[in-house]
């Protein structure tokens, strides 16, 4: 369960553990550490061209490369797909950017890889100088990778090119504002939603990137989330499942990010729902269904403020239609229903239903699972059923193993 089967290196879970080990350390003591993100350029070309067992092929050579080549300290890990991940203890950024050139540069020379025209795009990122947490360093390594994609691949760029102005600074202090005075009104109503959705239409306007939106979105779903009894961390739950999801499926990069996204905000638009309807002990009635009803709509429009989500406010709106075609809030069926929302309604009522509830108590996995194959087809696609219980089984292996 730590280690990759394809490449033989460390798996993506081995990594994050020893991440958040190595930055425990580093916050102690002050001694830095570095991330490194790689995505391999031109690999689909491969697996479109030359198969996928030529493919894996590839990201074997690129593993077993990235092992011979750094450091025993380090760890090297597949992140996921064509993605690799080195973790660099007590490594500053100038010393991380040294190493990670002398890695691309054995990519890019290696005769198997050279021959297939792969390469890789590099971003690094170091404890304390570019982020305080965990979350904050890896973000901001797969944003110099980005840099390096988009300038052409074969590259290293650093997190330097990511520190914000002195303008940014102030434009999400102004948002973050915003969004604390708006937290802390007591009942929210369609007037008062299209009010903060048109602040925040202004507010985006004169921001770079959609990050800052994002960041924003995000506040106001765990705000939204804290407000429900019994759902505390469901969204980030949620995401980790449909992360899995998207993998098997070999998503590419910008699908798969901006699906785990919605789904860590699918219920933003709870907004506008009265606290007392979320935390009703028994069943809703028909009224106050209806009102709990427009939460998916009400959550794309506020995903709308975000630059470039068409995609998140798909997924937001259309995540409780049912593939039969009897959901809400547009009565989607089968394929019509957005993949990303036919992911994220099994991870959401898988989640939900080993949670208990004062009118229900918590299912095991086993019985959660059975609910999920015996509404296949119905309530849920059938193919993804399936592949989603494969996972959780290989999972169960996987820790049983140990």
């Amino acid at each position: 369960s730590i280690t990759d089967g394809l490449t033989g290196i460390k798996t993506r879970r081995y990594f994050l553990e020893a991440l958040s080990s190595e930055w425990k350390r580093g916050s102690r003591s002050g001694r830095p550490f570095s991330v490194v993100l790689i995505d391999l350029d031109k690999f689909k070309e491969v697996n479109d061209t030359m198969g996928h067992l030529e493919g894996d092929l590839v990201l074997a050579r690129v593993g077993r490369l990235l092992e011979q080549k750094c450091r025993q300290s380090n760890v090297v890990a597949r992140y996921g797909g064509d993605e690799f991940v080195i973790l660099m203890p007590e490594t500053g950024v100038e010393q991380a950017q040294i190493l990670s050139e002398r890695l691309r540069l054995w990519l890019a020379t290696d005769p198997m890889l050279n021959e297939r025209h792969i390469t890789g795009s590099f971003g690094v990122a170091s404890f304390p100088i570019h982020g305080s947490t965990v979350e904050e360093i890896v973000r901001v390594a797969d944003a110099g990778m980005y840099v390096s994609k988009h300038a052409g691949g074969n590259r290293v760029s650093t997190a330097e090119e990511f520190v914000a102005s002195p303008t940014a600074i102030a434009q999400r202090q102004v948002l973050t504002a915003f969004i604390e005075g708006f937290l802390q009104r007591e009942d929210n109503d369609e007037k008062s939603v299209d009010e903060l959705i048109n602040t925040l239409r202004k507010l985006c306007g004169s921001m770079e990137g959609r990050e800052p939106m994002m960041e924003a979105v995000r506040a106001l779903s765990r705000a939204c989330e804290a407000r429900e009894i019994h759902n505390a961390g469901h969204a980030e739950t949620c995401g980790r499942y449909v992360e899995v999801l998207a993998r098997e499926l070999g998503l590419q990069r910008d699908e798969f990010n901006d699906i785990a996204y919605a789904c860590r905000i699918h219920d933003v638009g709870k907004i506008i729902v009265p606290e007392r309807i979320l935390c009703l002990p028994g069943p809703l009635t028909r009224e106050e269904f209806a009102v709990v009803k427009e939460h998916s709509r009400v959550g794309a429009e506020i995903a709308s403020c975000i630059p470039d989500s068409e995609l998140i406010q798909k997924i937001v709106r259309h995540h409780h239609e049912r593939f039969d075609g009897n959901g809400y809030p547009d009565g989607l069926g089968g394929d019509k229903i957005p993949l990303g929302a036919r992911m994220l309604a099994i991870a959401d009522a898988f989640v939900s239903m080993q949670v208990d509830r004062p009118y229900a108590p918590a299912m095991s996995i086993a019985e959660s699972v059975a609910q999920l194959e015996e509404n296949a087809g119905t309530q849920f696609d059938g193919m993804l059923v399936r592949l989603f219980v494969r996972q959780l089984k290989a999972e169960k292996a996987a820790k049983s193993g140990k």
